[in-house]
């Protein structure tokens, strides 16, 4: 799946009048009433300066993001920026990232995007400032403001957060896949959020309960069952015409045959999982849609943020592992370093818990958990899980490998399909989606992956 995002500028000054690059319909997509911004940024002290102008541009590329309509504002200081105006190009105060609904209420309701921006205004209010407190190091960027109505004539929802590309941070190539290091990085920083999530849970039960309770199942759930299983189904259904295309030596026989068995059961199949984890021990905090469009990394130091926090849940830590490596790596770096990246966050994660419960009432059960994460635990669930690994696999690849001057538009698509069942962007399917594919089939076929 992906959309459309024309990349606009506009500059909006104290009048309320615009200038710069307008869109095909005749208003900017990114546009933002300045007089309401400064109302609101003054009412949750966000700035301590009277704002002159800002500047909306697209805050992701296009096909970078699909839920949601992401803007950088650019805000200027009231003091600073009279005169010419190269002065006022230098006078830029800061530039935060407003995220808004998008606008077509039919896509909207077709991929449950308004139940996805709740859950993740619900998430930066109630989740994500408990697990920051039991973090060492960020996790996510620090969310300024998160409300579902913003005050305006509108009510519409908004979410303003820290501008990461401003501190350094840049998102990878999506086609290319990541390096171990980049991939060590990713893993190490799951295994803190994960040891955040896991020493609330011993420190504040009651708490912990209550702020996760905030948190919605948006995909696997009884509400979005029939739509998402049919989105499956057809994604999977791709996947096995990619397959079947590709089979001109047979290799791909049977494979395609055990991916066709698997195909009526696999979404029931992970659902159950994902929801039966989240009543066990061995359940955290999870992301729930870790891959590369919602990673930004940055050098010196070597770090990594996670964002667009819309399918966080409760449940094994063994999906977020998952869902990062089937849909951010490529085959022969699995191969070979699957078991280094789980002995990584396995070692980091018993890290964190040291830090954060030696020396709390919770010391007593350090032990423990370390044994209930284990690395044998966490590898053994990994290959009990695996088969979610194969679903989100073949369910994101479409979107990591599209052509960017040939992406789908998810708004004409959503007029056309009002259930789901007739969504296809084969049409769309570049030659490096089938090479990914038939890698991975033969992946689970060769490791056995496929008669779990």
């Amino acid at each position: 799946m992906a959309t459309i995002e024309l990349t606009t500028t506009t500059t909006t000054t104290a009048t309320g009048s615009s200038n710069g690059i307008i869109s095909l319909a005749g208003i900017s997509p990114y546009e933002e009433d300045v007089e309401y911004l400064r109302k609101l940024f003054r009412d949750k002290n966000l700035f301590n300066f009277d704002i002159e102008q800002i500047a909306c541009s697209a805050g992701s590329s296009s096909g970078d993001n699909y839920m949601s309509l992401v803007k950088r504002v650019t805000i200027y200081d009231a003091r600073t920026t009279k005169g010419d105006s190269e002065m006022a190009v230098a006078a830029a105060s800061c530039s935060v990232i407003v995220k808004r609904q998008i606008a077509s209420i039919s896509r909207r309701q077709l991929y449950r995007c308004e139940e996805a921006f709740t859950n993740e205004i619900n998430v930066y209010r109630h989740v994500v400032p408990l697990l920051c407190r039991y973090s060492r190091q960020p996790l996510f960027p620090q969310c300024h403001i998160a409300a579902t109505d913003d005050g305006s004539p509108s009510g519409e929802p908004i979410i303003v957060l820290e501008d990461l590309k401003a501190l350094g941070f840049r998102m990878k190539n999506r086609m290319a896949c990541l390096e171990l290091r980049h991939c060590l990085l990713v893993t190490k920083k799951l295994a803190q959020l994960h040891a955040a999530s896991l020493a609330a849970q011993q420190l504040e039960s009651a708490h912990f309960a209550e702020q996760c309770a905030h948190m919605s199942e948006i995909v696997y759930c009884p509400d979005a069952e029939d739509f998402y299983s049919r989105i499956l189904d057809t994604s999977v259904q791709q996947a096995l015409d990619s397959l079947n295309a590709s089979n001109a030596n047979g290799e791909l026989s049977t494979p395609i045959r055990l991916i066709e068995q698997l195909r009526p059961k696999l979404f029931g199949q992970l659902q159950h999982s994902i929801n039966a984890a989240a009543a066990t021990p061995f359940s955290v905090v999870c992301h729930g849609d870790l891959w590369l469009n919602n990673l930004m990394f940055r050098s010196q130091p070597d770090e990594v943020i996670f964002f667009d926090l819309q399918a966080m849940r409760c449940t094994s830590p063994v999906f977020d592992i998952l869902h990062f490596i089937y849909t951010s790596t490529r085959r022969h770096l699995r191969d070979v370093h699957t078991d280094t990246l789980l002995a990584s966050y396995a070692d980091a994660l018993h890290r964190e818990l040291g830090q954060q419960l030696r020396h709390t009432p919770a010391a007593n059960q350090l032990a423990e958990l370390c044994e209930t994460f284990s690395l044998q635990r966490i590898s053994e669930d990994y290959v009990r899980h695996v088969h979610y690994g194969l679903a989100i696999s073949m369910w994101i690849l479409p979107a990591v490998t599209f052509d960017p001057d040939n992406i789908p538009d998810l708004d004409v698509i959503s007029e056309q399909n009002l259930n789901g069942k007739e969504i296809n962007c084969t049409q769309k399917l570049t030659p490096e989606y089938h090479q990914r594919i038939k890698e991975l089939a033969l992946e689970f076929y060769e490791h056995g992956y496929l008669d779990v």
